[in-house]
């Protein structure tokens, strides 16, 4: 089938159109992640002009590998806020490879969290976070420079911890221009259109929204359930036929456990 593109620029997120916004932004302005702001600090609004790369990941990892491929293509680095209480699994071996790619490609990661989750489980927002944070790190082997606030204005809930940006400090909403492109809504227009206006730009951008066929975020949420489905069916598929290659093999297999673990080789 044919993809048609929306030819309204702010109604379009093919991800061909992702990439000429991306080319459009790294021709017109210095583009830096939250690794360079912690770096900076408040050094970087004496910065001529920069955008930073924000994503909140919500849904899907392979969507948000192909943002941070097209990135890579212009030599834009950005942040990637992963959440570990989403339905997608950081920590699944398929989607903890797509993280490591967007790593090895020169982005970093950042937290992604549902302090709103944290109250009705009747957790410590801060020492959950910091689990969350330190776990991140260690299966990663990444520094985690910045946090950000899963559905800030339903929950009404942001913190930060010591020495971690919180992406909702006044300095990045206020002394700069923040543009989102949530549920496919530019509110001043596709940022595109604004780069000449603003100076200092802090962009966030959702993975889900943006997909080769520039389809309703509405119906690419059923779209990632029906991948998220066969990811499972095809790992399913190798478990089966491991557990039956194992089946076959029961008697070598029950030999050899008892002369690695059973020192007497007679226990069952």
């Amino acid at each position: 089938m044919k993809l048609v593109r929306d030819t309204d620029p702010n109604k379009d997120f093919s991800t061909d159109h992702y990439r000429e916004i991306v080319a459009a932004i790294a021709k017109s302005h210095r583009t830096i992640c939250f690794r360079d702001v912690h770096a900076m600090g408040r050094d970087i609004l004496s910065l001529p002009n920069f955008v930073i790369m924000r994503h909140d990941v919500e849904f899907s990892i392979p969507a948000a590998l192909r943002m941070a491929e097209i990135e890579a293509e212009y030599g834009v680095s950005a942040t990637y806020f992963l959440l570990q209480t989403s339905d997608y699994n950081c920590f699944e071996e398929e989607e903890a490879v797509m993280i490591r790619r967007i790593l090895e490609l020169g982005h970093d990661i950042g937290l992604h969290y549902d302090a709103a989750l944290f109250e009705r489980l009747n957790l410590d927002p801060e020492r959950t976070a910091k689990a969350q944070l330190d776990l991140f790190e260690a299966f990663f082997n990444t520094k985690i420079h910045a946090m950000s606030s899963h559905m800030p204005m339903r929950s009404g809930k942001t913190f930060s911890l010591p020495g971690v940006i919180d992406t909702y400090d006044p300095m990045f909403l206020t002394e700069m221009k923040y543009l989102s492109d949530s549920t496919q809504a530019w509110r001043e227009g596709v940022v595109t259109n604004v780069l000449e206006k603003y100076n200092h730009i802090h962009l966030l951008t959702h993975e889900y929204i943006w997909h080769p066929g520039g389809w309703d975020w509405s119906a690419l949420l059923f779209v990632e359930v029906q991948e998220k489905f066969q990811r499972a069916w095809k790992r399913a598929e190798g478990f089966i036929n491991m557990y039956r290659e194992g089946l076959r093999m029961r008697q070598t297999k029950d030999k050899q456990f008892k002369q690695r673990y059973m020192k007497d080789g007679d226990q069952d």
